[in-house]
């Protein structure tokens, strides 16, 4: 390891502005361009970070930290983590901030259910969770047989979306839609596009709308820019009088 990993992990040039842009910030140029038509001179003083907006602040590069555990990989755990505190200075606050993130990335408490590496923390429901479900895309564990350091493998995480809710359409006013198991009648109509006009009161999302707002996915039955003016719910009987799919009743 760098002896001076320390300072490569959290010594770079820390951000001015937003993007890492160093210039001057919005209006600095006009000032000055009004001190000169003024026929008056800049102030003669000022300070270095003066004419910059945002304020540096900390800015961590652990790239170099992640490589150097990927090319320990096959090493006793022991030896690998000695070689990091040898380099950081734990009286620096700044250099023993590492430390945090080294631990973020390896999981050094760890057991072996049917062979697949978990959590054995006993803290915040973790214990027993496979590390392949961790959020963290790099993420290295400690063997809890040899004490090697190991890699995980990332699996990313599949996000369901839910299905849309079963829904005939009658005509441009009525809709039945399936929710939660209950079939529901419900009648529509057109927001107003008109500035002057109130906003119309969804009996769905139980609240004002209007034509300039965006609607969210909770207005299932949404064709347009429509809105629901009442809801109830169907029986049976009258379930059968609707064009709805037999399948879909049972």
């Amino acid at each position: 390891m760098r002896a001076d990993m320390g300072k490569v992990l959290v010594e770079r040039p820390r951000l001015r502005r937003r993007g890492g842009d160093s210039r001057p910030g919005k209006g600095y140029a006009n000032q000055l361009k009004k001190y000169f038509a003024a026929g008056n001179s800049p102030p003669s003083r000022e300070g270095i970070k003066r004419r910059y907006t945002d304020r540096k602040h900390f800015n961590e590069h652990l790239g170099p930290l992640r490589r150097f555990l990927d090319s320990n990989v096959g090493r006793p755990w022991d030896k690998v983590y000695s070689e990091i505190c040898k380099h950081v200075d734990r009286n620096n606050v700044v250099q023993k901030h590492i430390l945090t993130h080294l631990f973020d990335y390896v999981v050094v408490h760890t057991i072996l259910i049917d062979g697949e590496p978990c959590r054995g923390e006993a803290y915040a429901g973790r214990y027993g969770k496979p590390l392949r479900t961790s959020g963290y895309r790099h993420q290295w564990y400690v063997c809890p047989k040899s004490g090697l350091l190991r890699k995980s493998k990332y699996v990313p995480r599949e996000y369901k979306h839910p299905a849309p809710p079963r829904t005939v359409r009658l005509n441009n006013k009525q809709v039945c839609v399936d929710r939660g198991g209950r079939w529901e009648l419900i009648a529509v109509a057109l927001l107003w596009r008109c500035n002057d006009r109130s906003p119309a009161y969804d009996s769905i999302l139980q609240e004002q709308v209007d034509a300039t707002v965006a609607l969210t996915d909770a207005i299932l039955y949404r064709d347009g820019d429509r809105y629901a003016v009442s809801r109830r719910v169907l029986s049976r009987k009258e379930l059968l009088g609707y064009p709805i799919p037999i399948e879909w009743l049972k």
